[in-house]
């Protein structure tokens, strides 16, 4: 099964004429040890899952590509060769590295070398952030070069959102 895209740990395939089990134009995409079936060219989940966050990326590429996915799954059940598809790069600014701060702030330097510091505290009243005021949640932030998140919990912001809402920091 041909791989027609890949992007933030997210690979994408197509079998040659899968159109008998599903029935509807779809894809196969493949995310560390979860797996899912999704319908294209309008991303329902058709069989298994993806964690929250990457479902959505894998949302937001199948719209963007949608035409491509069709033409490319076309080929897929006449046995043809497929074309690959670019990879969802969306975010202007990737995170180098993010270093915890007092008082729910996160100091982070962006891959163009400029430092911000990003306050958490405006967030945390709203019902998703809400259990990262309990600190040791808080302390388990990771960065994901496009985003941060807190996993087990499906929190995350993205790097755009940093840079915008950050301070310069010298």
């Amino acid at each position: 099964m041909p791989v027609i895209s890949m992007f933030y740990g997210i690979i994408v395939r197509m079998f040659f004429m899968d159109n008998k089990e599903h029935k509807l134009p779809h894809i196969h995409v493949e995310y560390a040890d979860d797996s899912a079936v999704i319908a294209i060219p309008d991303g329902f989940v058709l069989a298994g899952s993806l964690p929250k966050s990457k479902l959505k990326l894998v949302e937001a590429w199948v719209e963007i590509h949608k035409d491509e996915l069709m033409a490319d799954w076309t080929l897929a059940i006449k046995g043809e060769q497929l074309f690959k598809i670019e990879a969802l790069n969306y975010m202007t600014h990737k995170i180098s590295t993010l270093e915890l701060q007092d008082n729910y702030q996160l100091l982070l330097e962006f891959d163009n070398g400029t430092k911000k510091l990003f306050s958490m505290l405006p967030y945390l009243d709203a019902p998703v952030f809400r259990i990262l005021k309990d600190e040791a949640i808080f302390r388990q932030v990771k960065n994901q070069n496009s985003f941060i998140e807190w996993q087990p919990y499906e929190i995350d912001l993205s790097a755009d959102t940093l840079w915008h809402d950050g301070v310069k920091f010298q």
